[in-house]
């Protein structure tokens, strides 16, 4: 999948999904991986989207869906240039 469309999708994950939900996102990930090393990445990438929405929960002003897509873009990009 290409940054721009994950992007797109972890935006609406984050903007729409409440935490329970997203544990359970990534829980399913974490099943549906094929290798042991495509779960660890699922497990890194999951426990990062977490992270993000905690941060977002405690922001006093939240991002719209468009900076947030903006944001995760670049930083996917940035981490398959960085072997990510």
């Amino acid at each position: 999948m290409d940054a721009d469309r994950m992007a797109a999708q972890l935006a609406q994950l984050l903007g729409e999904s409440d935490r329970d939900e997203l544990d359970e996102i990534v829980r399913r990930w974490l099943e549906a991986a094929p290798t042991p090393a495509e779960r660890a990445a699922m497990e890194k990438m999951g426990d990062q989207i977490l992270a993000l929405r905690t941060a977002l929960d405690q922001s006093p002003q939240r991002p719209s869906r468009d900076e947030l897509e903006l944001t995760l873009r670049m930083m996917l990009r940035l981490a398959v240039q960085h072997g990510g």
